[in-house]
This record gives C-alpha cells, structure tokens and sequence, in this order.
C-alpha cells in the first residue's frame, strides 16, 4: 500500500510539469459547436484538477472594436487583393461554338437545292385573266378556253380574248420588233374593232370647238382670234365643233349616227334672265364604216340682243343607241363646253375665266 500510494504522487508531480496552469492555457479562434456552448453554459463550472484533463475548458473573448481595429479592416477593405479574395467566383463561362460546328452546310458555297413550297402555303389561286393566258401560250384547244371564260358577259369575254390573244403572241414573237408587218396588221385590225365596240360605252368627249372665219372640212377650219370674236345682230356665226367616241349602229350595208345639238345662251349684264335656248333637230349620219371621230358645222344667227358679253354653252348628245321612246339618253352620252363672245362691236375683252362664270351650271 505504501508502495502504492508514493507512486501516486510522483504520477501527479509529473504531470503537474508538464500541462500548463489552468489559468492561460491557449485560446483558440476555432468557435465549439453551438450545441455543445449552450451546454457548456448551462452546467456549472468545474475545478481543474490533476485528474480531469480529458475536458478541455471553453473560454469566451469578447473584442471590443478599436480606432485601430476599424482603420487596419478599412485597409483591408479596400486592398484590391483582400476584394479579388472576397469577389465569389464566377461561374465558368461554356465555351461557343464555331460556325463550321453548328452547321457547315452555310460556308459552302455551291447553291443549294429550293426547297418547293407546300401547296398550303399558296397565298391565292391565280385569276382567271392568267390562267387564260396560260391556255393560251400552251395552245389549248378553243374549246376549253371559251369555256374560262363563261362567266362573264360576252363584252367582256370579248375584250379578255382580244387582249390576252395579243398578249400572248407578242410573248411568242418576242416583242413587236419581231413580229412581221403582216402579224401587225392583223393586230391593229382586232385592236380596230374592239375599240369600236367600246366607244359607245366610253364618254362622249367635245374635243375641240372654236368660233371661225370659215370651215372646210375635218380639222380644216380657219379659227377666230379671241380678240375678233365679236358680232352684230342679224348675224350668222360658225362654230367648229369636234367629238371623239361616237357611237355606230349598223344599218344594212352602212353605219349610221344619231345626234342631237342644243345650245343656251347667257347674258353676262343680266345673269338673273333665262337664256336664249336654240335645240336642232337629230341628224343622221350615214357613213360605209364607223365613226371614229366627227365634225360639225353649227350655225347660228346672232339674236337682237342689247350690246355687251355673253357665254354660249353647247350640248351635243348622242342618241344612236337610245331606244325609240326614250326621253333622254344617259350623261355619259352627252359632251359639252362654252365659248364666249361680244354683241356690238370690239373692245377689250376681259379674261376667260370671267366671261365662263355668266354661264351657270345645269
């Protein structure tokens, strides 16, 4: 026991030595796990003893924050190295592919095949004027050209096929400079006819109409100088007057023309009174082909009217095509205009566009 107990004493002398005193032992910045402080705090505190050296004592050091501490973490604040430090990394960037790697087939550079659009894609069917033309330069039998062209009425079919056919034979010549003085004629012919047969349905157009000296003939006329268009009561004057889209009805072996000329009067000094009013007869005009353009020679005497300016307004309609009961024809068969002229003599005349405004509107 004596033995024992000796033994004891020099085991703790010894070890006494070699730990150091409770008091400083080493701090470390490594912080125990939060579990294991709020146990540690809870218990009460142990004394050290010889005997207890398994358990290592917690210890707590609360810094207070310094002129210095703050200037030394300001420092390292701003040390680009302390920042490149703290800056997170950036996700690395996946690398781009080139060109050739995502599709090669767009740096070669022989053409590739067009790829047919699908019949949905077509935006519209083609219009029958085309698909007429497309029978036509594929010489399609007549048969089943006049039947595309069935639904319309027969002016119109007449004039698609007159057009398209010209159409398509300039497209088969190659141009008017290849095509033969023959082939030409031909198309001048058909483009002949069917300008006659619309000429009825255009406006009746008064193209030229001018006091004058004297007439001859078509486009053969000497004119009055505006500053001459004057005369006295009693007399006769002439007027030239021109007309474009006549119509032509077919009469036996000859074309005839129906028209009819009337005429106002308008007194400039006096626009309140009605005006002198002069309506022709219908005259016919008998011809071997139809009326491509037409004159007339329309005469008339100066009523007694007092001295000064006056406006005459000129009708001309074209009653070929009416029905014998019609009471009127349509405007678009009428064509008019109005000249200006003196009574008494010859003084300065004002400007046209005055002497126009005496004449009211119908």
């Amino acid at each position: 026991m004596r033995t024992i107990g000796l033994v004891s004493c020099l085991l703790a002398g010894c070890l006494r030595h070699t730990l150091p005193p409770y008091g400083r032992m080493p701090t470390s910045n490594v912080s125990a796990h939060p579990q294991q402080d709020s146990t540690e705090e809870e218990r009460e505190p142990l004394s050290p003893s010889d005997y207890q050296l398994s358990r290592t004592p917690i210890v707590k050091l609360e810094v207070q924050p310094t002129a210095a501490t703050e200037s030394v973490s300001q420092k390292l604040a701003d040390d680009p190295r302390e920042k490149q430090r703290q800056k997170p990394a950036e996700p690395e960037e996946m690398p781009i592919p080139s060109a050739e790697e995502l599709s090669p087939k767009l740096l070669d550079d022989s053409p590739q095949p067009r790829k047919e659009a699908p019949a949905s894609s077509l935006s519209r069917p083609e219009a029958p004027s085309v698909q007429i033309l497309r029978s036509l330069l594929d010489h399609r039998p007549e048969e089943e050209i006049n039947e595309q062209l069935q639904s319309y009425d027969p002016i119109t079919r007449e004039t698609m096929l007159v057009l398209l056919t010209l159409l398509s034979q300039l497209q088969q010549n190659g141009g008017v400079e290849r095509m033969s003085p023959r082939d030409l004629a031909a198309c001048t012919d058909r483009l002949s006819s069917l300008t006659t047969s619309l000429r009825g349905r255009a406006q009746l157009i008064l193209e030229r109409m001018c006091f004058c000296r004297s007439i001859k003939n078509f486009g053969d006329y000497a004119a009055l100088p505006p500053e001459q268009v004057f005369f006295q009561p009693g007399e006769v004057a002439h007027i030239y007057v021109q007309l474009r889209n006549l119509s032509s009805r077919r009469l036996r072996d000859n074309y005839v023309t129906v028209l009819k000329v009337r005429s106002e009067i308008y007194d400039e000094n006096s626009r309140d009174k009605p005006p002198i009013t002069w309506t022709s007869p219908p005259h016919e005009d008998v011809s071997a082909s139809p009326r491509q353009d037409y004159y007339i020679n329309f005469r008339f005497r100066v009523p007694p009217c007092p001295a000064g300016l006056y406006t005459m307004r000129i009708f001309v309609e074209d009653w070929t095509d009416a029905p014998p009961e019609a009471k009127e024809v349509p405007e678009s068969r009428i064509a008019q205009r109005t000249l200006d002229f003196r009574v008494g003599g010859a003084i300065a005349r004002p400007s046209r566009a005055r002497i126009a405004e005496a004449a009211p509107r119908p």
